[in-house]
Formats: C-alpha cells, sequence, structure tokens
C-alpha cells in the first residue's frame, strides 16, 4: 500500500489522526497547571476585559510572553464560545498544519522528488515529541509554524519569487516574535545567511541582493512585531515598559549564558525525542546512501538549520526540550528525503521493527512495575494509585500494531505504532494520573467565596492557575508564606488556598474543601480558622 507516497492521501490521514488524538487528550485531561492555566488566565483575562494591547495575568500586566497565543485564543472562543477545548484547539492547529508545511518545504528544496514530502509529513507528525507537544498548550509548535513560513519564504526567494519569498520570509519572523519572542531568528537567520554553505545546483545572480532580502526582511518582521510592542510598551506604564523593551531581550541573553545545564545536555535526550524514527534502521541506512552520494542543496539546508540551531541552544545553558522543536522539520525533511531514495524491497527488516516495538513495550513494562515499587519519602503517592494493568494494556496494544505493518506499508508503521502508543497512554494512563492536576473543583469553590463578596488568598507562588477554571472575575491575592496568619487575622471572613504534604484531619474544622494537588494536596480555607489553628500552633 503506497499512500504515503500520495500527498493528498498523506494530509487527510494525519488530519483524521490528528483529530483523534486531539479528542483523546481533550477527554482525558484537564488543563495542567501550573503552564497551561497560567495562559488560559492569560487569554482569559484578554477576553473579560477585552484589553488586546496589554496581556494581564491576575490583573497584572504580563510581560513574559507575546500576545499571539491569546490572541488566537480568543479568536477561537469566539468562534467555538469559551472552553478549554477551543483554546486547546489553537495549538492542536499548529501542530497539525505545522506537519503539513512539510509538503510545501519539500518541493522547494527538492521540485524532482514526489515522495520526500509526504514521508516528511508523517515523519514529523508522529514523532513522539511532536505528538506529544500537538496536546500541550504552549508556544513552541505555534512558534514552529511561523519558523517553517520563514523558511518557505527563504526557499522561495532561492528559487527565484525574491519578492513573494522575502515578504513571506518577513512575515513568518514577525509572527514568530509574536509568538514567542526575538529567539524566532536562531532558528531562520544561520539558515539565510549561510546560503554560499547549502547552495549547490541553484545560485543567485547577486549575493548583494541576496543578504539585502535577508535585510529587508528582518526589517518587515520587525516592523510587524513592533507594531504591536511600542503601543503595548506605552500603554503597560513604566514597568511593563522596561520588563518588555529590555528584560526581555537582553536580561534573557545574560541569564541564559549562566551556565546551569552542561552543553550536552540535549544530546542524549534527541533519540527519545525523535522516536520512533531515532532508533529505526532505514533512516540511517538512508542517510548513508546519501552522504555517499553527495547532499544537494536540500539536505544541506536541513542540515545547517538543524545543526546551528542545536549549536546554539547548547551554548545557552536555560535549556528546555521543547526549545528543539522549530528544529524537527528540517529533520523530518532530511529523513524523508533519505527514505525516499531507499529501493522498497530494503526498507525494514525484523530488527528494524522490533528497533521500535522494543522501547514501547519497556515503557509498558515500566508502567506495569510502578505501582509495586516501594513508595520512599519524597515520591508522589500517586505512583501506588495507578493501576498496573495500564502497563499490560500498553504493551498489548503496542504488540497489536504489528500485523498492520505489511497492511500499511512499512515506511508509514513506525508512526502507527507510535500513534497507538500515545493514544493508549492518554486512554489510560495519563486520565488517571491527571486526577491530580485536575483544579476545576477548587477553582469553583474560589468563584463562590468571590462571588460572595468574601477576599481570597494564595499562599506561596500564584500563577493564574484558579482563573480560567474559575471564570473569576476579580484577581486572587498571592501572599508569602510567612504572611498568611496576618492576612488571615485581617480578613477573618476571607479564604485561603494553602498547599500541604499531608490531607486534613477530618474532624479539622475551618477546612472549606481539599483535594490531591500534583504531588502533596491543596486546601481551601476559612481565614479565621486558619489564624486560630496559627495561634493554637505557633511552631507550625
Amino acid at each position: 500500500m503506497r499512500w504515503l507516497g500520495r500527498p493528498i492521501w498523506t494530509l487527510l490521514i494525519v488530519a483524521v489522526a490528528w483529530l483523534g488524538l486531539f479528542l483523546i487528550s481533550v477527554w482525558s485531561r484537564p488543563a495542567l497547571p501550573v503552564d497551561e492555566t497560567r495562559y488560559l488566565s492569560v487569554a482569559w483575562e484578554m477576553w473579560l476585559d477585552g484589553d488586546y494591547l496589554v496581556p494581564h495575568r491576575n490583573g497584572e500586566p504580563y510581560h513574559h510572553k507575546p500576545p499571539l497565543m491569546f490572541w488566537l485564543i480568543n479568536l477561537s472562543w469566539w468562534v467555538f464560545g469559551v472552553s478549554d477545548w477551543a483554546a486547546r484547539l489553537v495549538t492542536g492547529l499548529a501542530g497539525l498544519f505545522g506537519a503539513w508545511l512539510a509538503l510545501p518545504l519539500a518541493r522547494q528544496m527538492w521540485p524532482a522528488q514526489r515522495e520526500a514530502g509526504p514521508l516528511a509529513v508523517w515523519m514529523l507528525f508522529t514523532g513522539l515529541m511532536w505528538l506529544a507537544w500537538t496536546t500541550v498548550l504552549m508556544f513552541d509548535l505555534l512558534m514552529a509554524v511561523c519558523v517553517q513560513l520563514a523558511l518557505l519564504g527563504v526557499l522561495l526567494s532561492w528559487r527565484g519569487h525574491a519578492r513573494v519569498g522575502w515578504g513571506l520570509a518577513g512575515l513568518g519572523l514577525g509572527l514568530g516574535v509574536l509568538a514567542k519572542g526575538p529567539v524566532v531568528l536562531v532558528y531562520v537567520l544561520p539558515v539565510a545567511v549561510a546560503a554560499p554553505l547549502w547552495m549547490r545546483e541553484q545560485r543567485p545572480e547577486s549575493w548583494w541582493r541576496w543578504y539585502g532580502g535577508i535585510l529587508s526582511a528582518v526589517m518587515l518582521g520587525a516592523g510587524l512585531a513592533l507594531s504591536w510592542a511600542l503601543p503595548a510598551a506605552f500603554a503597560g506604564g513604566d514597568a511593563y515598559r522596561e520588563a518588555l523593551l529590555w528584560g526581555q531581550t537582553a536580561n534573557r541573553m545574560v541569564e541564559s549564558f549562566a551556565h546551569q545545564r552542561p552543553f550536552w545536555w540535549y544530546l542524549p535526550t534527541l533519540p527519545v525525542l525523535l522516536y520512533p524514527w531515532s532508533v529505526w534502521g532505514p533512516v540511517w541506512r538512508g542517510l548513508r546512501h546519501r552522504f555517499g552520494s553527495g547532499f544537494d542543496s536540500g539536505e544541506r539546508l536541513a542540515l545547517v538549520g538543524a545543526v546551528s540551531g542545536l549549536l546554539i541552544f547548547s551554548l545557552i545553558s536555560g535549556k528546555q526540550l521543547h526549545y528543539l522543536l522549530p528544529l524537527f522539520p528540517l529533520l523530518a525533511l532530511l529523513a524523508g528525503r533519505a527514505i525516499a531514495d531507499l529501493p522498497p524491497p530494503r526498507e525494514a527488516g525484523r530488527g528494524s521493527i522490533w528497533s521500535v516495538l522494543l522501547p514501547a513495550l519497556l515503557v509498558g513494562a515500566g508502567l506495569f512495575l510502578l505501582p509495586l515499587l516501594p513508595l520512599d519519602a519524597g515520591q508522589p503517592s500517586w505512583m501506588h494509585e495507578i493501576s498496573p494493568l495500564w502497563g499490560l494494556l500498553l504493551m498489548a496494544a503496542t504488540a497489536l500494531a504489528l500485523p498492520f505493518a505489511r497492511l500499511l506499508g512499512v515506511r508509514a508503521w513506525p508512526g502507527v505504532a507510535v500513534l497507538v502508543m500515545v493514544a493508549t497512554l492518554y486512554a489510560a494512563f495519563i486520565r488517571d494520573l491527571a486526577q491530580h492536576y485536575d483544579i476545576d473543583v477548587m477553582a469553583a469553590e474560589v468563584a463562590t467565596a468571590q462571588n460572595q463578596g468574601r477576599p481570597v488568598a494564595f499562599v506561596g507562588g500564584y500563577h493564574g492557575e484558579f482563573n480560567f477554571s474559575g471564570r473569576l472575575r476579580q484577581p486572587v491575592v498571592p501572599i508569602l508564606v510567612e504572611e498568611s496568619v496576618e492576612w488571615a487575622a485581617r480578613n477573618p471572613n476571607g479564604v485561603l488556598a494553602v498547599r500541604s504534604d499531608t490531607p486534613p484531619d477530618p474532624d479539622q474544622p475551618g477546612v472549606i474543601h481539599w483535594e490531591p494537588y500534583r504531588s502533596d494536596f491543596l486546601l481551601l480555607w476559612q481565614a479565621s480558622a486558619y489564624a486560630g489553628l496559627a495561634a493554637r500552633s505557633p511552631a507550625e
């Protein structure tokens, strides 16, 4: 079955797989604190106040991220109504469109090679990290789409469509700044500037025009970003202006080089992030074959972009795995091109199939054994609440994917196996685990207290966890632990949300509501009872 070589079929099948994965993820878990609930809080306040210029979180200007994702969430809410799933649809669709964009990129990189594009679409979408992040409300897939648009513009300029190409590159750069900041330049500029390294069979008539085009794209992107940033900086006040125009650039750059993680930290994680294609034998055989033939311009472009990005992020000490996501389309394109040249009989044998199956089976075995391990101090209690049957289910589901290898073709089968694994994890293990992150009931209690005119405070670091889930219309007061007793004494009718490593005594008066939260417990106290308990137990 050769559907993977046909673009329209590949795009449709990826869309169907994406829809199933999105529905399973929305059904199996709520928005997770603290990141997803924080971004939902910002989008909710934007919706509530109608201030689309200066984002706010818990009543304060929010300078940590640009507004593009919050704008898109509000657009989704305007179309579908305010809900958790409509917000998560924004980044979910970014994952789908990002995978689809590998097709036009491949067509510009290899016009004569028709199978590389569909293969790259499938390999990108079914990579473990891309699949996982497609269901997460964060900025990186949105950034990846912006990077791909900019790279497509670079490729169009290379192919002789300079005006359209540099315009698209500038649009991608500007949207990238609005999505996550100037870091978009790290993903795009090395490819454009290092063009002499990767251009082989076709070169521009004038390098002066080429680099002038790069400059024009950067200026267009800067103009697009500044059209929001400058009005927002002046509307948000002095502190917001300082944080937005300086703290998000120079200060972050200085902090990023504080050597918090070693240079090599990304390297051992890449095989996991790129699974199953990182362990699939045909990819490596195809790359070896292409290396022997001499990499073409498109392959060199992919290598320049991926290696330079990895090198830069390795030098920056503030490392996070998801920073690498916008580099994954280049790696998928490189792998798709390598696989497209392999003769079908050599594509995969038993060893390649088991290299994909074995890690999934080991994950299932680990989930089976996890609840049976002794619980040490400091380990979360949920480890023993997970049924070992989920591990058996994952192993069985992965093994059942094996008969589809011949039906789907060995090119498609590794991606199907990972789709089955991720869907099973969501429907089983993650659905059970998510109960410790579901704050909807607690947020409803907070909303009830506020609607009654009672002040609400959160003891410790508050990141807006309740604002969207409770549809709050007033801020929650963040206070330090050492301020909690004094605040409770001043506001005896108020309510305090307090984290604790132990559940409350069943006979303890004053606890309005409590529930497991992450690795410990979250308690909602009547302020007068909290102050009285602290007065009786000064040591606590």
